[in-house]
């Protein structure tokens, strides 16, 4: 499968291993950016940007011995106090074809501990 992503300001194809789940969480949207900070901080995950107005974070797995490590993006939408909350997370290495679940980990991993926090 083609992942079409944009880098840089261009749309590009990749054809790299990825994963991307989704949560809807009836919580105040401020409560819920701070926990996806703290979650992303307590899953280890690099947070390399977080813009409240836009919504969004964006942070990076290091590498393990399933991969040279991830991209980590996270989407929020708010609609009266539901928070869609859209995690994906795709390999670094663009010719990675396989990732042994680990993209699927990070979500799991991730939406775990949101899930206590908030």
């Amino acid at each position: 499968m083609w992942l079409i992503y944009r880098q840089n300001g261009t749309w590009q194809q990749s054809i790299t291993a990825h994963y991307q789940n989704r949560r809807v969480i009836q919580k105040d949207y401020k409560e819920v950016f701070r926990a996806a900070i703290d979650t992303l901080n307590y899953c280890g995950f690099t947070i390399d940007k977080k813009n409240y107005r836009e919504r969004y974070i964006t942070a990076r797995a290091s590498w393990t011995m399933k991969s040279f490590g991830e991209y980590i993006t996270i989407k929020m939408k708010n609609n009266d106090q539901k928070n869609h909350v859209a995690f994906h997370s795709r390999c670094k290495l663009e010719t990675q074809l396989f990732d042994w679940g680990k993209n699927k980990q990070n979500a799991q991993k991730f939406f775990k501990i949101l899930d206590k926090l908030v």
